[in-house]
């Protein structure tokens, strides 16, 4: 597992599950994003929106992981998952290949951004909880 053999992630006391336990549902969102028809232009996102990004963000928050990490685990599947286009090459329609992979770069960024949106708004309110709880416990 890559996210165990990186130092930048895995000095998180997390076990297999808390690590990889979202993966399933971002890929089964990805496999419904590939099996749309292609809609618009190359360069317009039809991102579909994923519930298991939004979750992820939240669990990761909890976990105590940082946006740069996040950016990192994120670049993580990506590679993983284009080395493993790379491994099975012999099974490929090359005539699908390129729209495919920038399908799934789309996606995976896409689910970054919704799960970088929700780590974020758990991190801003939790500021505020904290300014609040400060400002109410000095002026006690």
């Amino acid at each position: 597992m890559r996210v165990k053999e990186n130092r930048s992630l895995n000095h998180l006391a997390l076990g297999d599950e808390d690590r990889t336990g979202h993966l399933p549902r971002l890929i089964e969102d990805l496999v419904s994003r590939l099996n749309r028809p292609i809609t618009g232009s190359p360069q317009d996102s039809d991102a579909i929106c994923s519930p298991a990004a939004v979750l992820h963000g939240e669990l990761r928050f909890t976990q105590g992981y940082t946006p740069e990490m996040l950016v990192h685990e994120s670049r993580i599947l990506q590679v993983t998952l284009f080395g493993t286009l790379k491994d099975n090459m012999n099974a490929l329609d090359f005539s699908l290949l390129l729209p495919d992979v920038m399908t799934i770069a789309d996606e995976v960024d896409a689910q970054l951004t919704q799960t970088m949106g929700s780590y974020m708004k758990l991190a801003n309110s939790s500021k505020a909880l904290k300014v609040v709880t400060s400002a109410s416990s000095t002026a006690a």
